[in-house]
C-alpha cells in the first residue's frame, strides 16, 4: 500500500509593483469619484508614471503623454531623484486641476517583479495616506508653519487614520504588521525617538466592522476620528520635550532607555497623554522582550514581568476611564471615614 503524498499548498501568485500601483489608481478613483480623471501617481524610485491614461483633458489640459512629462519635470520629482530621503507627499495643483501622489519609498529592484507582503503592505500604506490628503475634507493643510502647526498635524491625522482604516479592510483588524506606520507602537517609537510629529496619528480607532464601511462612511471615519482624537498642538510639542531625555538615553543605550521608560510609563504623576503615549511604545517591549530591531531586551525577567503587570492594572484603569483617568467620578464610592484613635 503507498502512502499518501501531501501536496503541497500553492504559494501565493506573484504581484509585480507595476501591477499593484495600476491596481491602486484605478481602485483610487472609485473610492473618491471626486478625483475621477484627476489623480496622477508618481513613483519616484521606479521611475514610472501611473493614472496619465486616465487623465481627462478637459479638466485638466493634460493628455496621457503631457501629464508624463508634467510629472516628469514636476520639482518634486527632481528633488526626490536628488534626495532618497525626502518623503512621499501629495499635493493639489489648482492650476492644472489635478491630485498628485509622489512615492519615494524606495523597493529593493529584486522585488520589482516579486514583491513581498511587508513591502505591499508598507506600500499600500503610504499610498493609502497621500491619498487620504487628496480624498478627504482637511486632509490638505492651510496653513504654512512648522512640522507642529495643528493644521499640518490633523492634515497628517486624517490621512493616517484613512490608511490604518483601509490597512485593517485589507488584512484585517488583527493584523501583526510592525510596520514603522501600521503599528502602534512602532508609530510611538518614531514619535519618541525620532521626533516625527507630523505623523502623531490618533490614540484610538473604535471597535467597527471595518469590512461593512462604505467608502463614503471610510473617509468620514478616518476626519472624524482625526478630529475627535486629535490631540491639541500643545500637547503634541509638550510630549515631544517631555520625551527629549528619554529619547536620548535610548540612543546611547537601549536597555538603559527601556529602563527609563518604564519608569516614565509607571510614574504616578503622569499626565493623560504621557501615559497613553509611554504605555503604547512600552507594551509591545515587556511582551515579546525584544526591542523593534530584534535584539533581546538585557533587563532581569522579574522586573519586566513586575513592570508588565503593573502597565496591565494601568492601561486596564485607563481604557475604563478614559479622559476621565485618575479623576473621581460621581460612581466612585465614598471613602470610608478615618476611625479616631
Amino acid at each position: 500500500m503507498s502512502e499518501d503524498k501531501l501536496t503541497p499548498s500553492p504559494s501565493a501568485p506573484k504581484k509585480t509593483l507595476t501591477e499593484i500601483f495600476n491596481k491602486f489608481a484605478a481602485e483610487a478613483v472609485q473610492h473618491f469619484p471626486q478625483l475621477q480623471g484627476q489623480l496622477l501617481v508618481e513613483h519616484v524610485d521606479d521611475n514610472k508614471s501611473y493614472g496619465t491614461e486616465s487623465i481627462d483633458q478637459k479638466k485638466t489640459g493634460l493628455n496621457p503623454e503631457t501629464a508624463k512629462k508634467y510629472l516628469r519635470d514636476h520639482e518634486v520629482t527632481k528633488e526626490m531623484s536628488r534626495n532618497a530621503n525626502a518623503s512621499s507627499c501629495a499635493l493639489n495643483d489648482s492650476q492644472k486641476k489635478v491630485n498628485v501622489i509622489f512615492i519615494n519609498d524606495s523597493t529593493a529592484k529584486a522585488q520589482a517583479n516579486d514583491v513581498s507582503k511587508e513591502t505591499e503592505e508598507h506600500l499600500l500604506f503610504v499610498l493609502d495616506h497621500e491619498l487620504g490628503h487628496c480624498g478627504i475634507k482637511d486632509g490638505f493643510s492651510r496653513a504654512s508653519g512648522g512640522s507642529r502647526d495643528y493644521s499640518i498635524l490633523l492634515g497628517e491625522s486624517v490621512a493616517d487614520a484613512y490608511a490604518l482604516i483601509r490597512h485593517y479592510q485589507r488584512y484585517g483588524a488583527d493584523s501583526d504588521s510592525k510596520d514603522r506606520y501600521v503599528s502602534p507602537s512602532a508609530r510611538a517609537d518614531n514619535f519618541i525617538l525620532w521626533g516625527d510629529t507630523t505623523h502623531f496619528t490618533s490614540f484610538v480607532l473604535d471597535d467597527i466592522d471595518f469590512d461593512k464601511l462604505t467608502d463614503e462612511q471610510t473617509a468620514a471615519l478616518a476626519r472624524r476620528m482625526a478630529l475627535e482624537f486629535m490631540p491639541p498642538q500643545r500637547v503634541v510639542e509638550d510630549l515631544y520635550f517631555t520625551f527629549g531625555p528619554l529619547r536620548n538615553e535610548f540612543r546611547k543605550d537601549q536597555n538603559a532607555g527601556l529602563k527609563s521608560l518604564i519608569e516614565k510609563a509607571l510614574d504616578p504623576a503622569n499626565d493623560y497623554y504621557t501615559f497613553k503615549m509611554a504605555s503604547m511604545w512600552l507594551k509591545p517591549f515587556l511582551d515579546e522582550r525584544t526591542f523593534m530591531d530584534g535584539k533581546a531586551i538585557q533587563l532581569p525577567k522579574e522586573y519586566l514581568d513586575n513592570a508588565q503587570a503593573k502597565l496591565k492594572e494601568l492601561s486596564a484603569k485607563l481604557e475604563k476611564a478614559d479622559v476621565l483617568f485618575d479623576m473621581p467620578t460621581k460612581n466612585t464610592p465614598p471613602k470610608a471615614p478615618k476611625l479616631a484613635a
